[in-house]
């Protein structure tokens, strides 16, 4: 037993030696794979181990402008830890052509660690590039594209009507991101269903092109299409804060200086996403059954009735439970058909994790043994292409006579089971027959009364509307709110003339001007103190939705932005145009609603 253990113990100690060598890496990386002659790159030199020394390859037909700086990072992830060691050259071609950066050595205790060359393509330098300083370029402190990207991504490019698909949008950076701002994701033609984002703070690390990039994955939705077609998922963008290494020409602190260590910079930068199109698919009406009710994927289904005997008049529960995976939340209720002399309302539905439950109440009028049928559960079958029917099997009740003392018994017997007797009233007439009009006189008649009583009706009616129309208009305020939304649509009337005119300056003042009368008038502020936080906590007390407060800022924001900076302002002046429209209508309805 002894011997056992010490056997299991050496395989242990072997596999966690195996492990821990295997884990230790170097990779090397460029921030692009083509350059210009004279525009300063990153060589860098990523190691994931307790490295010793490291020798760079020869950097021949290139000028070091800086290097090697050194940047390192510890994380710790579930409990366990993993140290990273970035050395990093700036380089700058000296002419054109390809050249290949050969292979680093790093020294990892005993043991040395090369990376994979890299071939780089130098294309000729732009006109306008000018040299500093002893023929080499200064550093580039711009971030550029190919640095920090977003990057919508789905599972599958075509889908049926009502299937779900995945989608992820996921920021790239080859630097450390520190923050996220006005970011929205809208999926039109998809029900969304937003899954947990928890981990946007703890990036992963994806190799693009050659190229390692920190991974942040913002946003990961079930999207559930419901309309067919090409659907085209918009744009997300936004802006991240971006923490680099500063330049050598940027001024240190006295920290810095004194103790040597690199200075940071946060830099804001702008990332949309391409459109990306995914294809719908109507689900096919072969073999379409009559009850289907627009469930996709898979399912079991229960049919349960609260009691299978009792007496007329009486209610009992018909209850069908849904469950499985799929768009349980677009599957509509089921169209049940029951017996005659059976009512039913609109079910109850109960929804939970993976499950979905129809409530019927159902109260049987006649006495009688009935089978209920046709409450199959049909669905559409991703994984056949073909339509799916679960049968709910033989379901039978029992109606026993009603209680005809009971005070809501209602007992209808028809007519050919009562005995016509002397003392009897019901169907006492039998056969077509016609009815005549009576005489009557004008006088005291209901015409007579409602002539009489018109006038002083109507004069009532008018001044009554007249102390209304007084007491309305004598409040400011409330006329304000009321004048808010013809004065904005004044204000966008304006605006739609300049965008057939493409004049953005003049567009944007009237838009700018248009949300800030109609939030003044409506909200009653002032425009002096129309700022971004006094709307927000206004817009929050009268409980205006949390994506309609987010479009107000952000359409404030770009207006000002355009207003002060127009030549910075690209986009659609239609877009802009429908979609302030649009929020416009949005506030009124809600601001009403909240009123009313």
């Amino acid at each position: 037993m002894k011997i056992r253990k010490n056997i299991i113990f050496i395989l242990l100690f072997c596999l966690s030696s195996v492990i821990k060598i295997t884990a230790q890496s170097a990779t090397a990386q460029v921030s692009a794979k083509q350059v210009q002659v004279g525009v300063p790159f990153e060589y860098a030199v990523v190691i994931n181990a307790n490295a010793t020394e490291c020798t760079p390859p020869n950097f021949k037909g290139f000028d070091v402008v800086s290097g090697p700086n050194q940047s390192s990072s510890m994380q710790f992830i579930n409990g366990q830890s993993s140290f990273q060691l970035t050395l990093t050259w700036i380089i700058a071609a000296q002419k054109e052509g390809k050249y290949t950066l050969g292979s680093s050595a790093v020294r990892v205790g005993n043991q040395i660690l090369e990376t994979k060359p890299i071939t780089i393509e130098v294309v000729k330098g732009s006109a306008n590039q000018s040299n500093q300083g002893g023929g080499q370029s200064a550093y580039n402190t711009k971030i550029g594209g190919a640095d920090v990207f977003i990057r919508t991504g789905i599972n599958k490019n075509k889908c049926y009507l009502g299937e779900q698909v995945t989608i992820v949008q996921k920021v790239y950076s080859r630097y450390e991101i520190v923050g996220f701002q006005k970011f929205a994701a809208i999926y039109d033609g998809f029900y969304s269903l937003p899954q947990d984002n928890s981990q946007r703070s703890q990036p992963a690390m994806e190799n693009v092109d050659g190229i390692n990039y920190y991974t942040y994955e913002l946003y990961k939705t079930i999207g559930i299409a419901n309309k067919q077609g090409k659907i085209s998922i918009s744009p997300i963008e936004g802006d991240v804060i971006v923490r680099r290494q500063a330049g050598a020409n940027k001024p240190k602190n006295f920290f810095e200086q004194f103790f040597g260590v690199p200075s940071f910079e946060d830099i804001p930068v702008s990332v949309r996403s391409k459109p990306l199109a995914i294809e719908v698919l109507p689900l096919p009406e072969a073999g379409k059954p009559e009850n289907f009710s627009g469930a996709v994927g898979s399912f079991i289904s229960k049919v349960e009735l609260s009691r299978t005997e009792l007496k007329a008049n009486e209610a009992f529960n018909l209850k069908m439970t849904v469950s499985g995976k799929g768009n349980l939340k677009l599957i509509n209720a089921p169209k049940i058909t029951l017996p005659d002399g059976f009512e039913t309302y609109d079910p109850k539905v109960i929804e939970n994790a993976n499950a979905k439950t129809f409530d019927y109440l159902v109260i049987p009028r006649n006495e009688g043994e009935y089978e209920l049928k046709n409450l199959d559960f049909s669905f559409f079958d991703l994984d056949t292409k073909k339509y799916v029917t679960l049968p709910a099997g033989e379901i039978k009740i029992k109606v026993l006579p009603g209680d005809a003392n009971a005070a809501s018994a209602q007992v209808y017997s028809p007519r050919n089971q009562i005995k016509e007797t002397e003392n009897d009233i019901r169907y006492i007439k039998k056969g077509n027959f016609k009815l005549e009009k009576g005489e009557s006189e004008f006088f005291n008649s209901s015409a007579h009364i409602t002539f009489i009583a018109f006038p002083i009706l109507a004069l009532l009616a008018g001044l009554f509307v007249r102390h209304k129309h007084v007491q309305n208009n004598s409040n400011v305020i409330l006329v304000n709110e009321r004048k808010a939304a013809k004065m904005a649509k004044k204000q966008l009337m304006a605006a739609e003339k300049f965008m057939r005119e493409n004049n953005k300056d003049a567009f944007y003042t009237e838009i700018l001007l248009a949300l800030q009368n109609y939030l003044s008038h409506k909200l009653n502020i002032a425009v002096a103190d129309l700022s971004k936080e006094n709307i927000q906590s206004i817009l929050t007390q009268r409980k205006i939705d949390e994506p309609t407060k987010l479009k107000v800022i952000q359409a404030i924001e770009t207006s000002e932005y355009a207003k002060y900076a127009p030549g910075a302002v690209s986009g659609d002046l239609q877009m802009v145009y429908a979609g302030t429209s649009e929020l416009i209508v949005s506030l009124e309805q809600q601001l009403n609603k909240k009123v009313a």
